[in-house]
Order: C-alpha cells, then structure tokens, then sequence
C-alpha cells in the first residue's frame, strides 16, 4: 500500500480529513450536551409543576418532588446523585440567567467544561453581575483552552467581586471539610479542604520534614543509596524513617502527623510527635462452619479480609488491625450464601447485634446509586412496623435520612425480595434492584416475592448474645 502523498501546498489530504471529522464530533458532541442540559431542565420544571400546579410558594411536596426527579435522572443517567444535583443546577442556570453561554455551548464555539468554569465562577458573584460577567467570560472562552481559560475567568471575578477579599475567606471557611476516596490495591485518597495559608503551612511543613529524611537517611547509607531513583533508606536523628522517594516520605510523615504511627511502619508504636486522637478499629469475624473463616486471623490462610468502609485488604493488614482492636465481634454465617445463621429476638427496638449485622451486611445505603456509609445512615423497617412488618433481618436495609424520608413522602417504592435483596420502583415506573455489599448469590427471582420469600419474614430461632470472640 502506497503512503498518501501530500498536495503541492504542503497538507495531507487524509490528515486534513480525520481534523476535519474531529472538529464536527466536538462540534455536535457540544450540541448534544447543550440538548442534555435542556432536556434536564424540562424534565425538573415538569416535575415541580404537577407536585405544586398552582405556582406558589415551595412546599413541602415540591421539595420531595425535586428529591424524586433527582434520583431517577440520576438512574437514568447512570450518575451519583451528587453528580445529578450539580447537572440540575447546571442546567438551570444555562437554560435561565446563562441562556448566552449555553447557545454558544449549542454552537460548538465553547466546550461543557468552559460552561462550568463560568457557572463555578459567576455563583461567587450577586446576580446582578452575572450578565456582565458572562458577556466578558464568553469574549475569553471562544478562544482559550481550558486552563487558561480557569485563570482568566478567576481574575474577570476578582474584578468584578464588590465584596473585599477577607470578607469572601471569611464566607468560605464555612465549607472547609476533610473527603475520604478509596482507591484500588489497598489505597485510598484523603483531601482536606481548608485555609489556604494552613493548607500551605502543612504542605510546606511536610516537605521540609521529608527532604530532612532523605538527606539524613542518604548520609548514613552513604554509597547505598540510589542515584538513579533517588531512593534512599535510614533512620533520621530524631527517629523518622527515612525510606522511599520524596514522595512517599511526604504521605509518611503525613500519616505519622495525623496518627501518630512512625513513618512507614505499620508495627502501630507509639510516635515521638503529638498525635490527633483516632479510632481504633471495631472488627467483625465472619466465621462460616465456624472455623473456615477464622484460618486468616489465625495466620494459616493468606485469604484477603474486609474493611469495612473500605473493601478488600490484604490478610498481613487485617491481622494488625486485630491486634489493635478493642472489640472483636463473631458473626456466624451460612458457608453457601453467607446470611447470618445467629440473630436477636424481633421486637420493634432492635438488638445491637442484629443492628450491628444489617449495617455490616448492607454497607451502605440500600437506595439505588446512594453510597453513604451505613453507620452515618437508619435503619429501616422496609414494611412498616405498625403494617405487620417485623423487626427481622429480611425486613430490614439500611437508608441513609433523605432516602428514608423520601421513600415515606415520594412515590418511590421498594420491596423485600429474598435474601436481603430490595427491588425500587421508581415514580416513573422503572425497576431498580440492591444487593446487600457482604452477601453474594444467585440472583433474587423476578416477580412479587413467593412463599419461600415471605417465609423469611417469619421471626429467627432465638439465640442468645454472642460474646466477644
């Protein structure tokens, strides 16, 4: 095959016409975003309309309204709810006071993230700035990239902005806050969002803690250390470990700050610096045939174990974190399907095991997409108490408080199918199924729950409390 000759003016007629595809993609990718946003705001005016016709002032069933259509765009889009309120809220501002920057998205002259940038940027300013805003913020985004486009359209605020600086930082600590993000192979990330000087403070502290590691620990490894990796290994003079690249030493020392656990040393020894107090961590053995489930704690199986909150950890990981425990729960599971074989009697105040099992089993909220940990959520009579429901394992699931209020004032339904397994009908009639995060089977049956469903209803066998482990 004969390579594509160029023209005489230089160009290459194929290269020209993959540039000139891409171009019309972004071009009608940008109008398929700009229909969504329209779409969505369709969908949210429709939805408030029928729970409140007569345009009033917001009630309660318009809140539960926006709540409703909320999760079931959510589903739809296959998004987090998080996710979907920031699209609604997106949506609304393009399709109302932005309706410029949203032609302009429409047209392909801007793309969806330049939209943002200045939805980000004009919700720090007072409405009566936004059309002024937006008209300079556009005159910069037909024709800046993303990231300098994030620049200018901070310093078109700043400029803009009646409010002094101190008054602003003073308005923004309210949102200062500390975001856990698990990660895959045992990591996870750990943001903190908080004043820039103290956020700067620490990074600058743990860098200069870091680089004093290395250079200490390359001292006293002399020629062992790694020139090519720049990885050395040692111990400082005042006791810091000093392994692993800058990088890794920062995140060390981070944690021994936080927690008070030598830098990457897992052996859980006291440090030489104050410490924040941290919890211990509370652990559940689950013990199938009573004795399969123990082989890992007792160090004969390399099995990985589960944190809770977290996932899979490897076996050496959760053997520490026994040692460390104060409390030790055992949890007699079925070895086929890993339902709990030993639960508290049914009464409408529940046991602390038996709650302390529908937290472990569920994880999570039980609401579809929902990921707020059970422990900060409710738990919930999925039949109702005072309709005959009974304070049993399969007729109960952990809902966080706006799932919980949402299912008893929306028209989201949802049903105990076998097994721990809930089936959620939507306003719109879309079916949704939840698994409980610790059990794993053989799908639940379609259809209204059969004889061996209901069946499960029925009170346990009572059993005694288990003592700790």
């Amino acid at each position: 095959m004969q390579p594509t000759q160029a023209s005489e003016s230089g160009s290459d007629p194929v290269l020209d016409a993959d540039l000139a595809e891409l171009i019309s993609g972004a071009s009608a990718e940008c109008a398929l975003q700009a229909e969504r946003y329209r779409r969505i705001d369709s969908a949210v005016r429709r939805a408030v309309a029928i729970a409140d016709p007569l345009g009033g002032r917001p009630s309660l069933d318009e809140q539960f309204a926006r709540r409703s259509i909320t999760a079931e765009l959510a589903l739809v889009l296959r998004v987090h709810e998080r996710t979907m309120v920031g699209l609604i809220y997106e949506a609304g501002q393009l399709c109302g006071t932005f309706t410029n920057t949203l032609a302009e998205l429409s047209g392909g002259t801007i793309t969806v993230r330049h939209a943002r940038e200045i939805l980000a940027a004009a919700v720090f300013l007072p409405p009566a700035l936004h059309v002024r805003f937006e008209r300079e913020a556009l005159g910069k985004a037909r024709t800046m990239n993303v990231s300098a486009f994030h620049k200018a359209v901070a310093r078109i605020r700043d400029r803009l902005h009646p409010d002094a600086l101190a008054e602003r930082v003073a308005t923004s600590r309210a949102d200062r806050r500390l975001v856990f993000e698990p990660d895959a192979d045992g990591m996870a990330w750990l943001h903190l969002y908080l004043e820039a000087e103290k956020a700067l403070a620490i990074s600058t502290r743990v860098g200069d803690l870091a680089t004093e590691a290395q250079k200490e620990a390359a001292e006293a490894a002399g020629p062992e250390a790694d020139e090519a990796t720049g990885e050395v290994t040692g111990e400082t003079a005042d006791g810091i470990l000093g392994s692993g690249t800058h990088a890794q030493l920062e995140a060390d020392i981070a944690a021994e700050l936080l927690l008070g656990l030598p830098a990457g040393s897992p052996d859980g020894e006291s440090s030489h610096i104050p410490t924040l107090a941290f919890s211990r961590p509370e652990v559940f053995v689950a013990v199938p045939k009573l004795t399969i489930g123990i082989d890992t704690l007792i160090g004969t199986s390399e099995e990985p174990a589960e944190l809770h909150g977290y996932g899979p950890i490897d076996a050496d990981t959760a053997r520490r974190l026994v040692t460390q425990a104060p409390t030790l729960h055992r949890i007699l599971t079925d070895p086929l399907d890993g339902t709990p074989l030993q639960l508290d009697p049914t009464q409408y105040r529940m046991s602390k095991s038996l709650r302390r099992w529908i937290l472990y089993r569920d994880e999570t909220c039980r609401f579809p997409g929902c990921t707020r940990k059970a422990e900060r959520s409710e738990t919930d009579h999925t039949r109702a108490w005072e309709n005959g429901g009974l304070t049993v394992e399969a007729n109960l699931a952990v809902l966080c408080k706006k799932h919980h209020r949402l299912k008893h004032n929306s028209r989201w339904r949802v049903e105990q199918v076998g097994r721990g397994n809930l089936r959620w009908t939507s306003p719109g009639g879309r079916e949704y199924m939840t698994v409980p995060s610790r059990i794993q089977h053989a799908p639940p049956r379609a259809g209204p729950p059969d004889a061996e469903s209901a069946s499960a209803l029925e009170p346990p066998a009572r059993f005694p409390d288990t003592p700790p482990f």
